[in-house]
């Protein structure tokens, strides 16, 4: 089964600074060198942007998904942001062994805010960690205590702390195609991670 998370980042604002200082070139006339201050606070040039989306059909399985992610590039080598998630699965569910050709479906949404820091190791090559909370509702057939077959909701909430390692492939400007493998260490139960690494590939401006 399945499930996500929410929590909020807050980021400082500020001013950047900005001067020129007259120097002398080996012809002994005067140039202008500019030098600049490192900014502080808030520079929209490290904001992050962007997010993955999936999609899978077949056999009566239908599993599609989004999850855009905003996020800021504290250092040159690490970042952290916030984003939320949804996701849909259609699962076929064969409950009537006196008619294989009936198929019921199993339901599930899940929603899943997150909080995500990554850190970037060796040139493109970067860890991160992620804490979500997955929100699941799922409907499907089910039995009831007199055994009749019938509809049953099931609704769940469930904590993931994925840990991982990705690469980014830059695409031009400051756009950036990532993939990355990841592993919930909480294993839960009803976690839509539970016993199985997590593969996601997305694209992000600034990142």
């Amino acid at each position: 089964m399945k499930k996500n998370i929410i929590l909020v980042l807050l980021l400082c604002m500020g001013f950047t600074l900005a001067n020129a200082q007259e120097v002398y070139n080996s012809s002994g006339k005067p140039g202008y060198h500019k030098k600049t201050h490192k900014k502080k606070g808030y520079d929209p040039d490290k904001l992050i942007l962007g997010g993955g989306l999936n999609a899978g059909f077949g056999g009566g399985y239908i599993n599609v998904g989004i999850a855009p992610i905003i996020g800021y590039r504290i250092t040159d080598h690490f970042s952290a942001g916030i984003g939320v998630g949804y996701q849909y699965n259609r699962t076929p569910e064969y409950v009537d062994p006196q008619d294989p050709n009936k198929v019921s479906y199993i339901h599930s949404n899940i929603v899943y805010p997150s909080v995500w820091t990554r850190y970037f190791l060796y040139h493109n090559i970067f860890a991160d960690a992620v804490f979500e909370y997955d929100i699941l509702s799922q409907r499907g057939p089910g039995y009831d205590q007199y055994g009749n077959l019938g509809t049953r909701t099931f609704h769940v909430n469930v904590p993931c702390t994925l840990l991982g390692i990705g690469l980014r492939q830059p695409l031009g400007g400051r756009v950036c195609f990532f993939g990355e493998i990841m592993y919930d260490i909480l294993q839960e139960q009803n976690s839509p991670y539970f016993g199985q690494p997590i593969f996601r590939f997305g694209i992000a401006a600034g990142f």
